[in-house]
């Protein structure tokens, strides 16, 4: 059985003077998969973005404007079944005084024993679906 372990390190209100202010989530893979990411809106359930984390490595989105949303992600290793998670709902905040800067950290454990902080497990055809 495969855990899926999945950390919001932190949510941090920024103050900028600048006038091209962009909220961030920060995807930090520390695992041997690759990382299928759709960062879904809450509001109506659609694909917001999709992008790829490889193994080993970090990648940042960008937001324009304020927004909620969730994260569904398909965890990849060749000659192992993918991790398939859908996690809670985020807010993301762009103002005149400041913006959103969101930390997500991604492991993979291989274990039997149940993790506390894992996310909720979904189906392939759910994460495959983008409304």
């Amino acid at each position: 059985m495969y855990h899926f372990l999945f950390f919001l390190l932190g949510s941090l209100l920024t103050i900028s003077i600048a006038q091209a202010q962009s909220a961030e989530l920060r995807i930090k893979n520390t695992s041997d998969r690759m990382l299928t990411v759709k960062v879904m809106n809450s509001n109506n359930g659609r694909l917001f973005k999709k992008f790829i984390v490889y193994p080993r490595a970090s990648y940042t989105e960008y937001f324009a404007t304020t927004g909620s949303f969730f994260l569904k992600t398909k965890a990849e290793y060749p000659g192992r079944e993918p991790v398939y998670e859908k996690g809670n709902p985020f807010r993301v905040y762009v103002g005149t005084d400041g913006y959103s800067v969101l930390t997500i950290t991604y492991a993979i454990q291989e274990s039997n024993v149940a993790n506390p902080l894992e996310g909720k497990s979904i189906s392939r055809q759910e994460f495959e679906r983008d409304n």
